[in-house]
């Protein structure tokens, strides 16, 4: 009887042992992920065509002094949500002549409400005080957002109030900035999202990394900026 209690206890202490390797190994191998995805891989050196950045086919060259930087992204896109602290200090590096706006996509039933809600809150000047809010809602709190009135009731005394904003968010100005987004997306052949596209252009290759995507942006927009300049002279 006591043989067969220590084989138990025995084997009761194996897969304990077993379980906290292997969650020691998850806990490694996440890690290293990301770690490898937020430094970038090969980080540094001079970026080329197919390997750091692909040229928009038909895109033609703007005629806008200003360098513009634009990321397709989605609130309930948890990459997006990685990304976002990352871009909220890197848009203030920009130099002078370059910008950076967020365009939400709207390619599928859930997005499309959230994508008009980012259209509306940035007219009623209210993105500063929702934007972080919505990504925490919808990934720390698991909040559905799949109507207007859920998003309304949201956001209501946060920048925006309720009826002002289910006021504006069926309006066809509305509708139709979400659909031009969609359209340049398409357009770009992006497939999914977070997706860096520099001067209407230039598609960063996110494989890279979030820190050397943004190292590829930064020269790119150089590039650019020194193309006009050189231009106008």
């Amino acid at each position: 009887m006591a043989r067969r209690v220590r084989r138990t206890e025995d084997k009761i202490r194996l897969i304990r042992y077993a379980s906290i390797g292997f969650v020691a190994l998850v806990a490694v191998l996440t890690v290293a992920v990301g770690i490898f995805y937020g430094a970038g891989a090969g980080a540094g050196g001079e970026i080329a065509e197919d390997d750091h950045y692909r040229l928009i086919e038909g895109a033609r060259q703007s005629r806008s002094r200003t360098v513009e930087v634009v990321e397709y992204f989605s609130y309930t896109c948890v990459l997006c949500r990685d990304f976002d602290p990352m871009l909220e200090d890197w848009q203030e590096t920009l130099p002078e002549g370059a910008s950076f706006r967020r365009a939400h996509v709207g390619f599928s039933g859930g997005a499309e409400v959230l994508a008009r809600a980012h259209i509306v809150l940035g007219q009623e000047q209210a993105l500063e005080a929702n934007h972080e809010r919505l990504f925490r809602a919808i990934h720390e709190r698991n909040r559905q957002f799949t109507g207007r009135q859920q998003i309304a009731d949201f956001v209501d005394g946060y920048g925006v109030e309720r009826d002002a904003f289910l006021a504006a968010i069926d309006q066809p100005g509305v509708r139709r900035a979400v659909a031009a987004i969609d359209r340049a997306f398409r357009d770009a052949d992006l497939v999914g999202v977070p997706a860096m596209v520099v001067a209407g252009k230039y598609v960063v290759n996110m494989e890279l990394g979030r820190k050397q995507a943004l190292a590829v942006v930064d020269q790119l927009v150089r590039e650019e900026l020194e193309a006009r300049m050189a231009d106008e002279a």
